[in-house]
Parts: structure tokens; C-alpha cells; sequence
């Protein structure tokens, strides 16, 4: 009988491991916008309507404000990275360090799934989120795609499970991507890599340099389904 209770009890708790989508707060905590690329931020550039997207894949919905170590990934199945933070957008931004690297390499390898969403040149670091990108085969590179006059809006279709049905990609000022290892494109236009992905250890790794899915550009093209398709596969 305690047998069977403790493996009822262990089975509950892997499940419910599974389903916790983590979001960095504090490598992005940008003091001028204080809902910028958060579950609760309802303007244009939270994340609210997202939040939305993964309740209804059962998603629970966390907020990491401190710096990462393997007790802070400890039960996350999908961990986002968003925009990390520049001396413009707040006061003392907090950069990526060694320790969390390594905290975050280790938590993939044993099956965690990590989403990088960066930013075009001038509107997110680089060096400290490359120093992470890197041990995962991609790099995002300071530049901002397409180069247009104006708003440099990217419309693409891409081809897979994320795209089935609904092909049509809305971006804006993309950062591109530079691919080395054992990482593949997901999404290119004209030869540019877009989106990218790694299977590292047990886990995986998905990276596009553009924040994408938040409030005012989730509804654009088929944003909500191909971010829905994408998150489902991350949680299984």
C-alpha cells in the first residue's frame, strides 16, 4: 500500500514538473516600463495574452526575480529569457553570469526546455545572452532584420509541425541568428536564419531574436498558433 502511494505521489509530482513554464524577471526588469514582457502586463508590451495561450495548454505560470541556480530551475519544464535588459531600459540591469550558464546548460541537459527571445541592435544585450546562446550553437547577432526604412516588419512562412495550417510568421526588427553544432533552423528568410532550435542532452533549446508573441503582435498573421503549437511540443 505505501508502495503504491509513494508512486501515485511521484507521478503527480513529475506530471505537474512538467507543466511549469517559467519567465525571467530579472535579467529583464526594465525600471521604465515595469510590465514590459510579463504575465500580468496587459498593455501592448506584456505578456498577458500569452499567459492566456499556456493556461489553456495547462500550463502553471511562474516568475523567476532572482538570479538562476539549479534550486530556481529545480521543476521547470519551460524556462523563457526575454530582452535581457540595457543601461537605456533600467537603472542597474542585471547581466547573465558564468554560475547561471552552467545552472541553465545543466538543467537542459537533464530535460528542461529553454526559450531565448532576444531583440534587434540597441534594444537588448548581447554579449552576456551570447555567452549563454553559445553553449547551445547559437549566436544572436547585433543587427536588425530586415534593414528598412521605418518599421521593419518580417513577414515569413515557414515549413513543420510549429507551421501546419498556419504558416505566416509577423516579426519586427528581428536580431538574425548565426547556427554552429548540432543547432538547425526552424524559420529563414532569403538565406537568414529567423528562428532556431537544439536538441542538447534531454532537453531543448528554441531561440528567435524578437520578443514576438507579446500583447500587441501575438493576434498578428498566425503568431497565437504557431507560438500554441510551439509551446505544446516544449511541454510534452
Amino acid at each position: 500500500m505505501l508502495k503504491s502511494f509513494l508512486t501515485v505521489c511521484f507521478c503527480l509530482t513529475a506530471a505537474q514538473a512538467q507543466s511549469v513554464v517559467a519567465l525571467d524577471n530579472f535579467h529583464n526588469n526594465e525600471s521604465k516600463m515595469p510590465d514590459h514582457y510579463t504575465w500580468d502586463g496587459t498593455r501592448n508590451g506584456g505578456f498577458s495574452e500569452l499567459a492566456k495561450v499556456l493556461k489553456g495548454l495547462n500550463a502553471e505560470l511562474r516568475t523567476v526575480q532572482k538570479r538562476l541556480t539549479p534550486a530556481t530551475l529545480n521543476g521547470v519544464k519551460v524556462f523563457i529569457i526575454v530582452d535581457p535588459d540595457t543601461p537605456a531600459e533600467t537603472a542597474d540591469p542585471q547581466y547573465i553570469e558564468t554560475s547561471e550558464i552552467e545552472a541553465i546548460e545543466t538543467w537542459v541537459r537533464a530535460g528542461g526546455c529553454l526559450v531565448l527571445l532576444g531583440n534587434d541592435k540597441g534594444n537588448a544585450e548581447f554579449e552576456h545572452l551570447n555567452q549563454l546562446a553559445a553553449r547551445f550553437g547559437i549566436q544572436f547577432l547585433e543587427e536588425t532584420y530586415p534593414k528598412l526604412q521605418g518599421k521593419g516588419i518580417l513577414i515569413a512562412k515557414g515549413e513543420g509541425a510549429y507551421f501546419e495550417g498556419a504558416p505566416e510568421v509577423y516579426l519586427v526588427e528581428v536580431a538574425p541568428l548565426k547556427l554552429s553544432g548540432d543547432s538547425k533552423p526552424v524559420l529563414t528568410d532569403h538565406g537568414t536564419v529567423i528562428m532556431a532550435e537544439a536538441a542538447v542532452g534531454k532537453g531543448r533549446v528554441f531561440a528567435l531574436g524578437d520578443p514576438w508573441i507579446y500583447n500587441e503582435y501575438i493576434d498578428k498573421k498566425d503568431n497565437r498558433a504557431i507560438a500554441t503549437k510551439l509551446f505544446q511540443n516544449l511541454l510534452r
